[in-house]
């Protein structure tokens, strides 16, 4: 049962969301709403730089006029990149040329509403500014959270013979110390067929290995790096495949992307080559073209509340009562998604994606939302980006020219428990795009609705002539449906407006750009293999579980945990996800006893969030970790036991590395809910003696086992 006290800090909650939101409809919108670029050129200094409220992004206009920085405002690091990001170009001799070498670039740059466009011409020489017979048009796009940038390369001289064109290389700094990447193979190297595509995850670990941590001839889709729970930048390709693919050769496997430490072990090289080869040099078309993005998270600086989240459905009729509504609002629910995509009750009766009106008693399900927004709880209605049912019109008169297709022209149906179908794959590069913004606009218009939750929310590979033009070499790369999935994201918030509710579900496909314009992300579902005692360590998470902090997230505890797992690995799983800032989904009686340890802190988006990777607090103990909320003038450390028996941890703090520092601290305090162990109701403060071992030599304190405490400073 939720403690008295978690249900008023949990009112406090809504109550601060509440008026969030009334300070939104009077004309402050917080980072999930498109606002205008501030831009400055200074001519003198050579540079070009655009400002949001949360990043920068810097050109040198005597180097290139290429990006020369990158800083997000409430991250740590001044410049994300030690190189900025070049284009360049190798002879059949060798001889490099870049873009960076050009001190005479032309630039332009006009507004297209919120979105900037900047041009700049240059060319490719060498160091001693050599011309090589390459002119570079690049066009810098500047969107809400990320950069679509086009690189147009110009042969000035025929027959101009390349062993390496490189539309990107760059030096990133070292503390991006995890990674992500969607492999860029393809049917014709042996991947199956409707392959999701998961991102392979790894850390840069020893930059003393001469071993680079990406090394292929196939251009991945997307990349991203992260220093996690602090910032981070990816890299991904346009819908366009082709151009990176089979453009330059008209055969697949001709590039080459790596990315390793560099040679002084100072930063991480970053380079993407359609064209990489050590001899038999290539001739260039006249005209290449290259089309790319850069994703930027939008961080906020401040912790984010911990997300506690339902779902219903019709149920065989029985549909949620107004009992069980005010239950979840007691409990502390915020938002309820409707997600009935599926026969479960084997009554006919459920949405079929595309189809309206879905239920034959649409009363009832206005009367849920209806009565979930009086209890103080948002809703949503669930949405797939890549299904459509076969019993619909729409698939049976579109559903070939919409789907998403292999080599061989065939489509892949969704089933589940044998011969149930939730839908047919669509891919959103085709007129399905249109449709399905139709079918969400037609429901939010019929139904008092918050938002929308969408499902498959990824870009997918796809094999469907009929999405494009058809060009030679295309049909052994194909397309994905990136471009399209941005413009539905961008569609969708400006649909529900700056308040409205936009969840997103993309696991293991993580991307900055989509989920900038989204509230809550739910992630972690599959892929990730069955908890066994005594649970993975925080290290051992994928990056997924937090990624940067810049969205509220829900970690799915299912299909890690089920029914058999022991409770106390449910138990871990919420205290693992309380230690990095993120909350399990759907949440559970575990996660709402362990996060009412948050009750002291009030309102949680006043503080700033260090997870357990922060270097305020070292702990000295077994399966041991600490979580940081900080503000001016007062921070609150979480310790925690993961072992299942109680320890006796030594702990010291360091008030210069906090969130919001402390020159020192005046007065420390233990609160008396400690977890899994009633612990007395009367504050505990530590002594002048206890305070000065504290940030010195350390103090004990024994934490029951699965438990935490909570330590408020001064």
């Amino acid at each position: 049962m939720v403690s008295r006290f978690f249900r008023s800090w949990l009112l406090a909650i809504v109550l601060t969301g509440s008026s969030l939101e009334a300070a939104q409809q009077a004309g402050r919108t917080n980072s999930t709403w498109p606002q205008a670029y501030s831009v400055q050129q200074d001519n003198a200094a050579g540079l070009l730089t655009l400002s949001t409220p949360y990043y920068q992004v810097w050109h040198d206009l005597k180097r290139g006029g290429g990006i020369a920085g990158i800083r997000l405002v409430h991250g740590r690091s001044t410049n994300l990149l030690i190189q900025p990001i070049v284009a360049r170009i190798r002879n059949e001799t060798g001889a490099l040329f870049a873009d960076w070498n050009d001190a005479k670039s032309r630039i332009s740059r006009r507004r297209d509403d919120l979105t900037e466009i900047v041009t700049i011409e240059s060319r490719l020489l060498d160091e001693r500014k050599r011309e090589s017979g390459i002119q570079l048009k690049t066009v810098y796009e500047y969107h809400w959270g990320y950069i679509k940038i086009r690189r147009e390369f110009t042969c000035v001289n025929d027959a101009f013979r390349a062993l390496e064109l490189c539309p990107l290389f760059t030096v990133l700094i070292p503390s991006l110390s995890e990674y992500g990447f969607r492999e860029g193979t393809t049917e014709k190297e042996g991947v199956p067929p409707f392959a999701f595509g998961s991102n392979r995850w790894g850390k840069t670990g020893d930059r003393n290995s001469s071993a680079p941590f990406l090394d292929t001839p196939h251009i991945p889709r997307s990349i991203l790096v992260a220093d996690p729970g602090i910032e981070g930048l990816e890299w991904f390709q346009s819908s366009d495949l082709w151009q990176w693919d089979s453009q330059l050769t008209g055969n697949r496997g001709q590039g080459r992307c790596w990315f390793e430490s560099s040679r002084d072990s100072s930063g991480l090289v970053l380079s993407i080559s359609p064209l990489h080869r050590s001899q038999n040099a290539v001739v260039l078309p006249k005209r290449s073209v290259f089309d790319f993005y850069l994703g930027i998270p939008i961080l906020e600086g401040h912790a984010s509340r911990p997300w506690f989240h339902a779902s219903f459905n019709r149920n065989r009729g029985e549909w949620v009562s107004n009992d069980q509504i005010q239950q979840w609002a007691r409990s502390g629910i915020q938002t309820v998604h409707c997600h009935n995509d599926g026969d479960y009750y084997h009554d006919g009766l459920f949405w079929r994606d595309g189809s309206y009106p879905p239920y034959p008693d649409m009363t009832n399900y206005d009367r849920v939302i209806t009565g979930c927004q009086q209890a103080g709880i948002r809703v949503a209605t669930y949405f797939s980006n890549k299904e459509l049912h076969p019993s619909t019109p729409e698939f049976l008169e579109h559903g070939q020219k919409w789907a998403r297709k292999d080599s061989q022209g065939k489509i892949q149906h969704n089933f589940y428990r044998g011969t149930n179908e939730f839908g047919v794959q669509m891919c959103l590069k085709s007129g399905w795009l249109d449709f399905l913004k139709r079918s969400i606009d037609r429901v939010l218009k019929n139904h008092p609705l918050n938002g929308v939750y969408y499902d498959w929310n990824v870009p997918l590979h796809c094999y469907n002539g009929l999405h494009g033009e058809k060009r030679i070499g295309e049909a052994a790369s194909g397309h994905w449906d990136i471009d399209e999935l941005l413009d539905l994201m961008e569609w969708t918030r400006r649909r529900v407006g700056p308040s409205g509710l936009v969840i997103v579900h993309n696991t293991t496909t993580p991307m900055f750009a989509l989920e900038n314009f989204s509230d809550h992300v739910v992630a972690n579902e599959w892929g990730y293999g069955k908890w066994k005692e005594p649970g993975p360590d925080l290290r051992d998470l994928p990056l997924e579980w937090s990624l940067v902090g810049a969205r509220s997230r829900g970690v799915i505890s299912y299909g890690q945990l089920d029914a058999q797992s022991p409770r106390r690995l449910h138990r871990l799983f919420a205290m693992e996800a309380l230690l990095a800032g993120v909350t399990p989904w759907p949440a559970n009686a575990e996660t709402l006893d362990l996060f009412s340890v948050l009750k002291p802190l009030g309102d949680i988006e006043a503080y700033r969030f260090l997870d357990w990777r922060n270097e305020a607090v070292i702990l000295k103990g077994a399966r041991c970790a600490s979580a940081v909320y900080s503000k001016p003038g007062m921070s609150y450390i979480i310790l925690a036991n993961l072992e299942k028996t109680p320890q006796e941890i030594g702990c010291v703090v360091r008030p210069a590395k906090l969130p919001c520092p402390l020159s020192a601290i005046q007065a420390a305090v233990w609160h008396p809910h400690t977890l899994g162990n009633n612990a007395g109701s009367q504050k505990k403060e530590l002594s002048s003696v206890e305070i000065a071992r504290l940030t010195r030599d350390g103090i004990q304190v024994t934490i029951p086992g699965d438990g935490a405490v909570l330590l408020e400073i001064r």
